[in-house]
């Protein structure tokens, strides 16, 4: 996955604590950051030389490190307090959050709650937050029977709607964790009907019942990986989704074109990710996901002929 846009989030949050922990030293910052000392070093190298339009010598962060292994910020210029979140990003967090307070389980939910309260403050009496609601799809019935059976280590009987084929079939899960993607809420547990680790989007869920204890064999239920790898191949006009999707091992070829892994949990998700981008992402392994994308692809302009 591109490192451009945590790194940049990273610097901007650097300095007002460096400010605010003067004479930490590198060890201590790259701790606190979550990197490598050596990078750490790297993204101090890389502040001094940045500042203010004309980045004349009084226009550029002065950062001090190198001399007695401690780091001092002389001059911060603007940087010497954590920037404001914009209108959009709060906007982006309340829905974020609005839609963790929907999501099944154990959550800290007067937490989230003190959160919202806060982001909504600071928008003020804004007519787009009196009117947002957040609709996951998901019935506070099935929401409370996953979120028991997760709790209590049940079974659950599902009536499954399959997003695919439509096809409507009965299941009963080992429930294992709940995840959000794409703004969806998911279900991750051992399938007995597909004998394996499965997905389910639980605004396709039509009934949940609670089953008996789990008693299967913990080996049984991670028989098979919970997350799945593709190689794709991207043009040089998605490279902005290495920013979006998790990429990994990513390799800059000839002409702007770039090979990397990307981690996948449903293969729906996958053919979905890669037809939006029409053609500028092409699976080239596993074979199997290569064929299943193919064939979607297929399906898609069959339906336009």
């Amino acid at each position: 996955m591109s490192t451009a846009a945590p790194r940049l989030s990273r610097l901007m949050t650097m300095v007002p604590w460096l400010v605010a922990h003067d004479g930490v030293t590198i060890d201590e910052a790259a701790e606190h950051f979550g990197i490598s000392a050596d990078q750490c070093e790297k993204d101090l190298w890389l502040l001094v030389v940045c500042g203010l339009p004309g980045h004349g010598p009084d226009q550029l962060v002065d950062i001090q490190f190198w001399d007695d292994g401690r780091i001092h910020v002389l001059d911060p210029q603007t940087l010497d307090r954590p920037l404001r979140l914009s209108g959009d990003e709060i906007m982006s967090m309340l829905v974020a959050l609005r839609l963790l307070m929907q999501v099944p389980g154990q959550h800290d939910r007067n937490t989230l709650h003190g959160l919202i309260e806060r982001l909504e403050t600071a928008l003020g009496s804004s007519p787009a937050v009196a009117g947002m609601v957040v609709d996951s799809g998901v019935t506070d019935a099935i929401g409370q029977v996953i979120a028991q059976a997760l709790t209590q280590s049940l079974t659950v009987t599902l009536i499954y709607a399959a997003a695919t084929d439509d096809a409507v079939t009965e299941r009963v899960v080992h429930p294992m964790s709940i995840f959000t993607s794409d703004g969806r809420m998911y279900l991750e547990g051992y399938c007995e009907r597909a004998e394996a680790v499965r997905t389910f989007r639980l605004d396709r869920i039509l009934t949940a019942t609670l089953g008996d204890s789990m008693a299967m064999e913990q080996s049984m239920v991670q028989a098979e990986p919970s997350t799945f790898v593709a190689t794709v191949s991207l043009a040089p006009a998605a490279r902005w989704a290495l920013d979006v999707y998790p990429f990994s091992n990513v390799q800059y070829l000839g002409k702007g074109r770039i090979m990397a892994d990307l981690d996948y949990r449903d293969m729906g998700w996958l053919t979905r990710v890669v037809l939006s981008l029409a053609g500028s992402m092409v699976v080239t392994a596993p074979t199997e996901a290569r064929k299943r994308v193919a064939d979607a692809a297929a399906a898609a302009l069959g339906s336009y002929s």
